[in-house]
């Protein structure tokens, strides 16, 4: 019987005979993020944080490693990514950049609205108590633009509460934009690059197979949209926003 790892390869295999159009291959394609198995003790740990309500110092910084930790496994789940890196260039500390060369990782990057110049991701890590302010986003929006203004099309946000700006789990349909939402939307207006924010509740559905993948497309697809709404869990299959006459269809 084939092992786990040769079924997937299989998968992705397949996936150079499907028309990557077709909505039918989404769910074949959510086979090309493999959670790590070692996840779920460091999302563990990660919870354990974020029931503290008043974490010292070192807490923070420990939490600040830990997530970091989390962006590494996360991103290297990914099927077909071959460049992980995380360091101080000659301009700013990157916190982590992935990308690759295979043809999984042109999978992933269509499944992502990348183009296949722009392939490579930026990752930043924020382990901050409040929400992410106007200035962080506005920090990753000039890195996009002018230090990896040819490599990068896809820049994320690892943070424990969202940012400014964007709706929460309790909030009512937002009507307006404003804070790092209005600045999320002029800069892919601007640059057609994307930026998205994952929370808590994000992160901690990554421990299963093909969520890391689903999360980035539906957050991405609502740039555009503005629905108002947070981004719903990947337990929810579908994504169904309608009038009560429609719901009831």
């Amino acid at each position: 019987m084939p092992s786990q790892k040769e079924l997937v390869q299989s998968v992705i295999d397949a996936l150079v005979l499907l028309n990557r159009d077709d909505p039918e291959s989404d769910k074949l394609a959510s086979y090309l993020y493999n959670a790590d198995p070692r996840l779920s003790e460091y999302l563990e740990k990660l919870k354990q944080f974020t029931q503290l309500k008043n974490p010292t110092l070192s807490e923070s910084k420990k939490a600040g490693e830990l997530l970091e930790q989390i962006v590494c496994l996360v991103f290297r789940g990914l099927q077909g990514a071959t460049s992980f890196k995380s360091f101080q260039s000659a301009g700013p500390q990157y916190d982590f950049i992935v990308s690759g060369d295979q043809l999984a990782w042109l999978h992933v990057c269509n499944l992502l609205y990348l183009k296949e110049n722009q392939r490579s991701i930026v990752v930043e890590a924020k382990a901050t108590q409040s929400p992410l302010p106007d200035k962080q986003f506005a920090r990753l929006c000039s890195i996009m633009e002018l230090n990896l203004s040819s490599t990068v099309g896809l820049g994320v946000f690892f943070t424990l509460n969202g940012a400014t700006g964007f709706p929460q789990q309790s909030d009512s349909r937002q009507r307006a934009i404003r804070d790092c939402r209005l600045r999320q939307v002029i800069f892919h207006a601007k640059t057609q690059k994307i930026i998205v924010v994952l929370d808590k509740d994000d992160i901690f559905e990554f421990s299963k197979n093909g969520s890391l993948i689903q999360i980035l497309v539906r957050k991405i697809r609502d740039l555009e949209e503005l629905s108002g709404l947070p981004t719903p869990s990947v337990e929810q299959r579908e994504e169904v926003d309608l009038p009560d006459h429609l719901k009831q269809l």
